[in-house]
């Protein structure tokens, strides 16, 4: 979109979109391989969910910051 902010939080949702999707497969396998490795999917779509998160918070304060000119 070109919003940062906008953009942040579409990158969030998504990462939420897959961490459910993963949830879900997960609970339909029973093959313990498969579900290990759909929980290692899962838990990477947890951290970059929450790096998207720091990323969004960083760039709030920095917009809500006091500008120097």
């Amino acid at each position: 979109m070109g919003d940062p902010i906008a953009d942040l939080h579409e990158d969030m949702a998504a990462e939420q979109k897959a961490r459910a999707t993963y949830e879900n497969l997960i609970n339909l396998t029973d093959d313990p391989d498969l579900a290990d490795g759909l929980k290692f999917l899962r838990e990477r779509e947890v951290v970059h969910f929450q790096r998207f998160g720091e990323t969004l918070d960083h760039l709030q304060g920095y917009m809500n910051g006091k500008k120097f000119y």
